[in-house]
This record gives structure tokens, C-alpha cells and sequence, in this order.
């Protein structure tokens, strides 16, 4: 470990350096960055299919990128060489993105591992959601998980109100959703409703028979119909 550690650190100093550098990536913000292209190789199968097709692009000294902000690519390229990299609320989305397409297994899956241990009551739908989009398999399963969880504190998750008609059929339907008692599922789904009344009233009947009605309370009929 210590002899990578120390690999590293040297691969890193000739890059900073300019040392054998054989390719240059142009960055949105026209800034640029020094390369060895058998790292960049080494470290994203989208770099090694790019050098090694016979694209013209390949065989270019100057490559422009710009699938993801400059700030964002550095600290790719920087991870690259270095083994090391800061994952925070700021910047996990764009370098989940960016491990995407740059064909990063590994760097994906650590990232995914960050957002797995973040999932709260501000981001679980927000995180749900964007598990699909980039097919996060832990993360859209513990979201998920967390969402029926918490379901009896639906007023404190975020995002709860927009939640489409097909993802709350598929929390409200779910075997394991922990409500107390189905007062809180039915005030749950009205209060979801009367978030957007207009669009919702219409929804509700397909809805309604997710509700089980016959153990609702009297009260929690008065209170909200």
C-alpha cells in the first residue's frame, strides 16, 4: 500500500510538472489539463476507447470536454492520479454523472455507497429518484426502504407533496409501510391531494382502494373529507 501510495504521488507530481505529458484536455471553462494518456487510459475505459479506436479525436493533441462543469472534470482527472477524492452534498450528483460517463465502475459504486449512507428525511425521494435515473440499484432500494420507514412522518419528507400518482401507489400499496395505523395512511394520501387539489381530486378514486378503509377511525373521516 505504501508503495502505491508512493506510485501515486510520483505519477501525480509529473503530471503537475508537465513531464511526458502527451495530451492536453480543454476544459468548458477553457482551462487546461496536462496529461499522460495511458493514465487516463488505464483509469476510464472512456479514454481508453477513445485513444485506442482510431477516432480522429484520439489522435488529437487538444481534446475538448464538456460533459460535466470544469470544476467537476479536475476532480476527476485528479482522482485519477492521485487515488483520492472529497465526496460532499455539493458535488456527489455531478461526479456520480461524470463516473457515468466517463465508464467508472468503482468511482460510481463509491459514490453510490456516499448517498446510501446520507439518505435522510430532506433527500429520500430526491435520492429515490435519481437512483433510477442512473440505476443505482442500494440506492434506490434504501431510499425507498427509508421512505416506507417514515412514512407516519410524511409532513417531514421533503418532497413528499410532489411525489407523482405512480410513487405514492407504489409507498401507500407496499407491504411494509410502517403506519401506525391506516388513519395515517389515509390522511397521508388527502393531504397529498390537497397539495395540488386541481390536478389530484381526480386521482383520488384511483387511490382510494389502496386505503383500507374499514380500520380508519371515525375521526380521521371528519377531519378530513
Amino acid at each position: 500500500d505504501s508503495h502505491l501510495k508512493a506510485f501515486m504521488a510520483s505519477l501525480h507530481k509529473l503530471q503537475e510538472n508537465e513531464v511526458m505529458t502527451d495530451v492536453t484536455l480543454i476544459l468548458p471553462d477553457q482551462s487546461a489539463i496536462p496529461c499522460h494518456k495511458v493514465v487516463l487510459m488505464a483509469a476510464s475505459p472512456f479514454f481508453e476507447t477513445m485513444f485506442q479506436s482510431g477516432l480522429k479525436e484520439g489522435a488529437e493533441q487538444n481534446i475538448k470536454l464538456d460533459f460535466a462543469d470544469s470544476h467537476t472534470i479536475k476532480i476527476l482527472v485528479e482522482f485519477f492520479y492521485t487515488g483520492d477524492i472529497e465526496l460532499t452534498e455539493e458535488n456527489i450528483k455531478a461526479l456520480v454523472a461524470g463516473s457515468e460517463f466517463l465508464c467508472c465502475k468503482h468511482l460510481k459504486a463509491h459514490c453510490e455507497e456516499y448517498l446510501v449512507d446520507t439518505v435522510g428525511l430532506s433527500n429520500c425521494i430526491d435520492y429515490y429518484r435519481y437512483g433510477q435515473v442512473f440505476n443505482l440499484k442500494l440506492l434506490i432500494k434504501t431510499a425507498f426502504d427509508f421512505i416506507l420507514f417514515k412514512f407516519r412522518e410524511y409532513k417531514e419528507i421533503s418532497e413528499f407533496d410532489k411525489l407523482t400518482e405512480d410513487e405514492l401507489v407504489e409507498v401507500v400499496s407496499c407491504d411494509r409501510l410502517n403506519a401506525e395505523n391506516e388513519d395515517v395512511v389515509f390522511e397521508a394520501v388527502v393531504h397529498w391531494v390537497n397539495a395540488d387539489p386541481d390536478a389530484r381530486e381526480e386521482v383520488f378514486p384511483r387511490i382510494a382502494p389502496l386505503i383500507r378503509f374499514p380500520f380508519c377511525s371515525q375521526t380521521a373521516f371528519t377531519d378530513n373529507i
